[in-house]
């Protein structure tokens, strides 16, 4: 029987890989700590680790799972910059293929909604009894600038949405798909540009050496006034603390964020 140690397990993981484990049968050990060095003793005996994306499997941490024998790290997620693939050794890598590329589009455009018209702060006034309409101004999104860096699949669906608010498209991407350019109706245009000219910019690239920290002090500088961030793709395409700095002096309107760094 194959022997599964699930890490940094959640409740909602159990109901659901126990649901469809009975299809196959294999013995699954819950554990709600994260695997890295100090917790990988924990995997000996084990044929399989089932990680999610704050486990971290450095150069440590997979010569041990070599030694303890484990053939196989399946990944709960899309991402796996958190895996040393360098030193993998014996050991095979899978992971989730791809998301709904429309749910994390319309979840990207749900963030936009709450920062733009206030809902979260109108919410928590209404419960207090309070019905003052003061600091909840929000602007048309019909007619702004949407500047959208990556056009995978996310980004081109998020592009959809956006283009049935009336808005205009300008894209950055170091892989152009011109066809979709010309089909879907937006623009490429150098990272400056876009950088300039949009009044929202929502982030659906992949975290390499090209994009960790692309929206930094120097790249905030040259964004408008009040610009709008949004990321719902890696948490360290953000520089920290160049955001929180940035949004106390107003110079970023307000930022979306599903995904945090670290």
């Amino acid at each position: 029987m194959i022997k599964i140690a699930f890490f940094d397990t959640k409740d909602y993981d159990i109901e659901l890989f126990d649901k469809y484990n009975k299809d196959y049968g294999y013995e699954i050990t819950y554990l709600t700590s994260k695997l890295n060095s100090e917790t990988v003793m924990l995997t000996k005996g084990y044929d399989v680790v089932c990680v999610f994306v704050n486990d971290k499997i450095d150069e440590e941490t997979m010569k041990a799972l070599n030694e303890n024998g484990v053939k196989l790290i399946a990944l709960r997620c899309a991402g796996y910059n958190n895996v040393d693939l360098k030193n993998k050794g014996g050991i095979k890598v899978v992971r989730v293929p791809e998301y709904s590329p429309y749910a994390v589009a319309e979840h990207t455009v749900a963030l936009l909604l709450n920062i733009n018209r206030k809902i979260y702060k109108s919410y928590q006034r209404v419960k207090k009894y309070n019905f003052s309409l003061d600091g909840l101004l929000g602007f048309d999104v019909h007619g702004k600038t949407i500047g959208v860096i990556g056009t995978g699949r996310i980004g081109k669906a998020f592009i959809e949405i956006m283009k049935g608010f009336g808005t205009e498209i300008i894209a950055y991407d170091l892989f152009k798909d011109e066809k979709a350019e010309k089909e879907m109706g937006f623009k490429y245009v150098e990272l400056d540009e876009l950088l300039d000219k949009s009044d929202i910019i929502s982030l659906h690239c992949p975290l390499t050496k090209e994009t960790e920290n692309i929206i930094n002090k120097n790249t905030i500088k040259k964004m408008k006034d009040g610009v709008i961030i949004l990321n719902c793709s890696r948490g360290k395409l953000l520089d920290t603390e160049s955001l929180i700095e940035e949004l106390s002096t107003g110079k970023i309107g307000g930022v979306g964020l599903d995904v945090y760094e670290d």
